[in-house]
């Protein structure tokens, strides 16, 4: 496990993302609603940087929301580059998430790898069984928000719609929508630093994160968020292994109220 104290924090753009070609075999709209069960997100905090972390990317691979109940989304963080190899999935805003969550929870130490679940550090990510207990209790709960996405390609990028609607006035106040892209099936061939001569496998990665994402006073009141935000995909990311997150979070505890993903292209 590989420390890291808190830093300054850096602003979070709401989307920074670069052009793509159109992948022609991927072209239908893509329609997904999320159901009565609460999903709520885990998160893997890692590096390519750091040689205590391919053990955990490899167990995060292994998670599928469709049978594990919690949604996994792997953020790189980069305060790991400057000691000889530089990842190329890690961004500062992700560092600045694990930061904000961290001091959130009352505590001013990163490491990496650092596992959340709904919001909370779950400790060594080897605890398995704590984490699977973990994720069967929040699945036990009524989903206290729904979600559906709506995606299509146009031209050269995805337009997506995302409705969320939060049932009770008392989580509204703090609820925050987040937009994600993520990759599966990424290789990396790292030729310096701590894993030198290591292939390492990703799922799960966090290509772009967008959020949080404000609405009007109106429609916090009435429990309504109605968003739309084009996202253009990057030369290199594979679009047959990209799926599409959206998720609703208290953006003072950190709790999720309700979580969906949908792959961008079917079959």
């Amino acid at each position: 496990m590989r420390l890291r104290n808190l830093a300054a924090k850096t602003l979070i753009p709401l989307l920074c993302v670069p052009s793509a070609a159109f992948a022609a075999n991927c072209g239908s709209p893509v329609t997904a609603n999320s159901g009565p069960v609460s999903v709520s997100i885990v998160e893997l905090y890692t590096s390519e940087g750091c040689d205590s972390c391919p053990p955990a990317d490899k167990w995060f691979s292994t998670l599928d929301h469709r049978k594990d109940g919690a949604l996994p989304l792997a953020f790189h963080v980069d305060y790991w580059d400057y000691i000889g190899w530089k990842d190329r999935f890690a961004k500062s805003i992700f560092t600045q998430r694990q930061r904000d969550t961290v001091t959130r929870q009352g505590g001013r130490t990163t490491y990496t790898p650092q596992v959340m679940l709904d919001g909370r550090d779950m400790g060594l990510w080897s605890y398995q069984s704590r984490f699977h207990s973990r994720v069967r209790e929040i699945a036990s709960r009524t989903a206290r928000a729904s979600i559906s996405i709506d995606a299509k390609f146009a031209g050269q990028v995805v337009e997506a719609d995302v409705v969320a609607t939060v049932s009770l006035p008392i989580d509204r106040a703090d609820a925050a929508v987040f937009i994600a892209v993520t990759e599966d099936k990424l290789v990396s061939r790292v030729t310096a630093g701590e894993n030198k001569g290591a292939v390492l496998k990703h799922d799960h990665v966090v290509r772009e994160l967008i959020g949080p994402l404000a609405v009007d006073a109106r429609d916090r009141a009435e429990g309504k968020f109605l968003l739309r935000r084009v996202v253009s995909l990057a030369p290199d990311w594979k679009v047959g292994d990209l799926s599409l997150v959206a998720f609703v979070q208290n953006a003072r505890t950190g709790e999720v109220l309700q979580a969906l993903s949908t792959p961008l292209c079917r079959g």
